[in-house]
Parts: C-alpha cells; sequence; structure tokens
C-alpha cells in the first residue's frame, strides 16, 4: 500500500527538493501524505509513490501543481474576525503610543505566508478605518510573503469574487472595492493596494527579515514539524522590533526558547509582545 511505501515517500521528497527548492522534511508527514496522494489520484499514478515519481520525470508541468497542493492554506477578508478586532482595539492603539513616545512615524507589518492577499488587505483596510485621515501622518509598509507564485499573482492583481468579500459591511465594500462591470468581481482600491508590497518568499529557507512592529503568520504552524515550529518562531523574534507583536492562528501556540521570549497579550486571539532578551 501506498502508505506503508515509506521509502518510495522519502524518494518523493528528495525529488520535489531537488526539483523545486521545497524542502518537503519541515513539513508533518501525515499531512504530506495526504497532499501528495490527493495528486496522485488526480493525475491516475495512486497505485505507489514510485508511480508517481515517475509520473512528474516525465510531467515537469505537476511540479506547479503539486507545490500549490502542498502549500494551499485557507484565507478570506476577515478571516476569524475577532482576531482583527483585537488588532483594531489592542495592538494598534498600544503600538502607536509607543509610536508617538520614541517620536517615530514608521509602521511595518508583514504578512507572512499570505496566499491570494486577503490577510493583507484586511490589514491595510483596518488601519484606515482606525487612524483615518491620520493614516498620512505615518510611513506605512506591509510586506506580504508567500512560496507560491501563482497565489501572488492573484494577490498582486487584487480582483476578488463576490463570496471573498462575505464578511463585510455593504458600506466597507463600497469604500474599499470597485465593481469590475459585468463579471460579479470586486477590485481593491488603489489605496489600500499601494501600501501592501508582496514578495515570493520560502518561511523555510528564504533570507531573514527584521524592523517589524507587527507580524502575521496565522494558521501555518499547523503543517510543520514542531522543530520547524520553534525555529521560525525565534527568526519571528528576530525579525521584530522590541516591544513588537505576533499574531499567530487561533489554535497555534509558543514552543520552545520562544515561549521565554514573547509574552502573550490576548490569549484567545493568539497576540503575542516581544520581551527583553533575558
Amino acid at each position: 500500500m501506498v502508505l506503508n511505501d515509506q521509502i518510495g515517500f522519502n524518494s518523493l521528497k528528495r525529488k520535489i527538493y531537488e526539483r523545486t527548492g521545497l524542502d518537503c522534511s519541515k513539513y508533518r508527514d501525515n499531512y504530506l501524505k495526504r497532499r501528495i496522494e490527493q495528486r496522485m489520484r488526480v493525475v491516475g499514478a495512486a497505485s505507489s509513490y514510485h508511480e508517481y515519481y515517475r509520473f512528474l520525470e516525465k510531467n515537469h508541468g505537476e511540479y506547479d501543481s503539486l507545490l500549490d497542493g502542498i502549500t494551499i492554506n485557507v484565507t478570506e477578508f476577515f478571516r476569524d474576525t475577532e482576531t482583527f478586532d483585537a488588532f483594531k482595539t489592542e495592538v494598534i492603539p498600544q503600538l502607536l503610543t509607543e509610536k508617538r513616545k520614541r517620536n517615530s512615524n514608521m509602521l511595518r507589518i508583514w504578512s507572512a505566508a499570505c496566499s491570494i492577499g486577503e490577510e493583507p488587505y484586511t490589514i491595510g483596510i483596518i488601519l484606515y478605518e482606525t487612524l483615518g485621515s491620520g493614516l498620512s501622518n505615518f510611513l506605512i509598509s506591509i510586506q506580504a510573503t508567500d512560496i507560491d507564485a501563482k497565489a501572488l499573482r492573484v494577490a498582486r492583481a487584487g480582483i476578488y469574487d463576490a463570496h471573498a468579500l462575505k464578511k463585510m459591511s455593504n458600506y466597507t465594500v463600497s469604500r474599499y472595492f470597485d465593481a469590475v462591470d459585468g463579471t460579479g468581481t470586486y477590485r481593491i482600491k488603489d489605496n489600500v493596494k499601494h501600501l501592501v508590497r508582496f514578495q515570493r518568499h520560502d518561511l523555510i529557507s528564504g533570507r531573514k527579515f527584521s524592523h517589524f512592529d507587527i507580524i502575521f503568520c496565522r494558521n501555518v504552524f499547523i503543517y510543520f514539524q514542531k522543530e520547524f515550529q520553534s525555529r521560525l518562531l525565534i527568526d519571528f523574534y528576530n525579525a521584530l522590533n522590541d516591544g513588537g507583536y505576533l499574531v499567530l492562528g487561533r489554535t497555534e501556540t509558543m514552543t520552545g526558547e520562544a515561549r521565554e521570549k514573547f509574552l502573550c497579550v490576548n490569549t484567545k486571539e493568539r497576540i503575542y509582545k516581544k520581551v527583553g532578551i533575558n
């Protein structure tokens, strides 16, 4: 059976890394197997990992579909509304108070594993709603990254169907989106779009970032091995300014050394604040 073929599975993981640079060893095996076997059934190579290996060798375009399957994330505007409410009413006011004390007008936010862009655009909308006309007093940058090039193309276009906007009021939709005539889709307005810069980036092997005030990395850790979760949390710690905030998914928790480096400021919404080095 496929599930018992660990040798074939390991060979396939190595081949994926050689061809795409995606280090499958950092993902949980059960998750990887589900995603790979889904593609095996789609292409009719479901008898063994070795059969799918041979299929990949003859059909290099399948690597793109496989990567889409492995890196797929469920996303939507204002996903987990309570989390964004806490961001708006707790995190932003505290952060702006600190900014004023330091006489700083720079605000840098990272949306890690941003998929097709709903999260960073949601962040931009909230900043407009919170700061109003005062937004022009700040130099705001939202960096949005993902490993999936196809998802990033959708994100940069900023066009979404009506279902993606279901959690927003008609007022919010009309204020921040333009209807695309005759298509049933909506385009994010330029004032929000210009706040966001999209970039392809692999959380596993990509370069390290720094000097962020807030990092969102939500519902991503569940796909990774515990060891890598711990390492990634330290990367986020190093990427944050002193007193910066990290927002995780509502089912995700701190692991390893990072537990001593972050203070949980909202347990339910998994919002953490960077503390000084002990």
